[in-house]
């Protein structure tokens, strides 16, 4: 199950359709507070970085935690370096999403140090 979390009702529609349209199970949430159980069963988390200002749940907690994550963000400066954490520029173009999806859950099951992959 991927668990796509981005404020923006009409953008997680879209990632939505996106990742469905390719196979994966996919739920939304506006908040990373409301997603609350739903973490804990997510093989991966796509989340837009503004849902994290101001949250209780900062970028660098989020990649601390360990569980395969795809971050959207306006800038890739000062974004998380984890082997599980992959990050893509908005705004989105082509597939790099579901590839970034794809790598991390294809990665999940092995642990060796790796840089941070940046999709364009």
């Amino acid at each position: 199950m991927i668990l796509v979390v981005a404020p923006d009702s009409a953008f997680r529609l879209s990632l939505r359709f996106m990742l469905e349209t390719e196979g994966f199970d996919v739920v939304v949430s506006e908040s990373i507070e409301e997603t609350g159980r739903l973490r804990i069963y997510a093989d991966c988390m796509v989340v837009d970085h503004e849902v994290l200002t101001g949250a209780r749940l900062a970028v660098a907690r989020l990649a601390a935690e360990g569980d395969p994550v795809v971050l959207l963000a306006d800038t890739l400066d000062e974004m998380p370096q984890a082997e599980h954490v992959r990050t893509i520029e908005k705004p989105l173009l082509g597939s790099a999403v579901v590839n970034a999806v794809r790598t991390l859950l294809e990665g999940a099951g092995h642990r060796e140090k790796q840089a941070l992959r940046r999709f364009p």
